[in-house]
């Protein structure tokens, strides 16, 4: 699906409403959005290099303010990686995300210094332990953004092969929060996430499908019942919700 032909779909069913056209691209957007919350899809993943200052600390990852990553779409990190410099070339694995600031903060000492072995991410900011780094080593981070809607004749993952989801969550957004109708939202969330929200809808097959290319080429899903049983189980039979 083109993302002219979801706006067409919107349109159209507002269109008696007189559903504006700036309202219009706002649901969509907001429809977009509101399917990103609900997992860390294979399309949002990106990644950043950067480099560390000498004797500093802490970044900004949503502005480029004191050396900063500057990525105002940032919603999540995957891992890190880091490397002596430029010219190097095997990296070396930070683990991030894995403990919190104030555990890592009794752990390090202040003037500690060193290269790179683990970070912490606290609101906004990326904080490098030890945090007295002695040289620029040059980072990776791997992360999820947000996502904007593609251009009228183009399409993304999601357009490509979720396309009524966006439809769904952006109608269903049009009459909670334009019409202000709950009820006529309902059946447009049903359509998205079943009932209970979430269990069911193209929003189940989403996420089974996400599921299904995280485990790709990283295990055999076959669970053993037994000493020297296995028993295979199809990934279209497991359910995923959260």
């Amino acid at each position: 699906m083109k993302f002219f032909e979801a706006k067409d779909i919107v349109r159209e069913h507002f269109s008696r409403l007189k559903f504006t056209t700036p309202m219009l691209i706002h649901s969509l957007t907001e429809g977009r959005h509101q399917l990103e919350t609900h997992a860390n899809f294979w399309w949002m993943k990106k990644e950043k290099d950067f480099s560390l200052v000498v004797d500093q600390e802490s970044y900004s990852i949503t502005t480029s303010t004191s050396n900063g990553l500057n990525l105002p779409k940032f919603k999540d990190a995957r891992g890190m990686i880091w490397k002596e410099d430029a010219s190097a070339t095997r990296f070396d694995p930070v683990a991030v995300g894995k403990t919190e600031k104030q555990d890592l903060d009794i752990l390090y000492g202040t003037d500690d210094q060193g290269s790179p072995e683990v970070a912490a991410i606290d609101d906004t900011t990326l904080y490098i332990y030890p945090p007295k780094p002695q040289s620029t080593y040059v980072m990776r981070l791997y992360h999820y953004e947000w996502t904007d809607n593609p251009e009228n004749t183009s399409d993304d993952d999601l357009l490509k092969y979720f396309g009524m989801a966006l439809v769904y969550a952006s109608i269903a957004w049009g009459y909670e929060m334009v019409l202000k109708d709950l009820q006529g939202a309902v059946y447009w969330k049903t359509l998205l996430g079943g009932s209970p929200f979430g269990r069911g809808g193209v929003l189940a097959q989403m996420k089974k499908e996400n599921f299904k290319r995280g485990q790709q080429d990283q295990i055999d899903f076959t669970p053993r019942s037994g000493p020297g049983r296995a028993q295979r189980r199809r990934l279209d039979n497991v359910q995923i919700y959260r």
